[in-house]
């Protein structure tokens, strides 16, 4: 990497269960932008977004209780953190605690860090900045400005998380966020509600949410859409499968084109937007294999510098 010809912007793919390699095509297809690319393995919360929906939701009566787990389970995730550890849903935790080494912003800092360390002529400095005092502020911090965070499932929720809280440079958001105030009154609001730290977002989904196994919380998704605030109201979800032109600044986008055949995943859609084994493909003439995605769909959406 050379800082005179390469934007000093990172897109980080986060997920949930799932290692980067398992998203690979994505990756490929988004670093085809000439952007600087890492599919980051962190301290992942062993627990979906439904297992967590519910387990917050467990806390009432007590609604501000519950709106804290929504927040406090993407700052375990984040930052590292003992609150899921520290609660307790039929006898078993929330989720499990993470070291804030193995948390998102632990891993990236520790990893930019070594990176520099290691090419130090290759400018990745300007990522991070170093630690100071006593662990865990000895561990360096990644600069949220420089980086666009890009996840899928869970893996959205911490991107859009971030873009509510900290200035970073952009997110994108894959089949989330999934995040629900579970038999909350209506009208609850959580940190979905907040104004937006970083508007420069951009959201993909699969667009059938018909049958179990392709995107049942479609609906639930387009909720938190429209509730963020980035797109104009009332909130347009744009159909790509016609091929006519689209802006993904100006709306989120889903696709209906059914998922590979072979897919094991028990959510066939919604894994479908992102995971090798799962996405749509075509046959060229040689017999192999072509991600659809990979033609237009994943390198635009990464692509939040369009955005202002």
């Amino acid at each position: 990497m050379n800082q005179s010809f390469i934007p000093l912007l990172l897109i980080i793919w986060i997920g949930t269960t799932d290692w980067p390699g398992l998203s690979s095509c994505l990756l490929q297809s988004v670093a085809s932008n000439g952007i600087p690319t890492i599919g980051l393995t962190y301290g992942y919360l062993r627990r979906g977004d439904g297992f967590r929906n519910t387990r917050c939701a467990s806390l009432l009566p007590d609604m501000d209780a519950t709106v804290e787990c929504l927040t406090e389970q993407h700052n375990d995730a984040i930052f590292g953190g003992t609150y899921g550890a520290d609660r307790t849903y039929n006898d078993a935790e929330f989720w499990q605690s993470v070291d804030p080494r193995d948390s998102i912003a632990g891993r990236l800092g520790l990893l930019l860090a070594q990176l520099d360390e290691s090419s130090p002529d290759e400018g990745w400095d300007a990522y991070y900045t170093a630690g100071a005092g006593s662990y865990p502020d000895s561990l360096p911090m990644p600069k949220w400005s420089m980086i666009t965070f890009m996840g899928h499932s869970q893996g959205a929720g911490h991107s859009a998380y971030l873009a509510a809280t900290q200035d970073v440079h952009g997110a994108v958001l894959v089949s989330g966020p999934q995040d629900e105030c579970e038999g909350c009154p209506e009208g609850t609001k959580f940190w979905i509600d907040e104004k937006f730290k970083s508007t420069k977002i951009t959201a993909f989904a699969h667009g059938d949410s018909s049958a179990s196994d392709l995107e049942p919380t479609l609906p639930s998704m387009k909720d938190n859409w429209a509730r963020m605030g980035v797109w104009d109201k009332p909130l347009m979800v744009k159909n790509v499968d016609d091929y006519v032109h689209y802006d993904v600044c100006k709306t989120p986008i889903v696709s209906k084109i059914a998922p590979s055949a072979t897919s094991p995943c028990g959510r066939k859609g919604h894994c479908a937007t992102a995971l090798d084994d799962s996405a749509p493909v075509l046959a060229n003439t040689k017999g192999e294999n072509v991600y659809i995605f990979a033609m237009d769909i994943w390198s635009t959406i990464a692509d939040v510098d369009k955005c202002y």
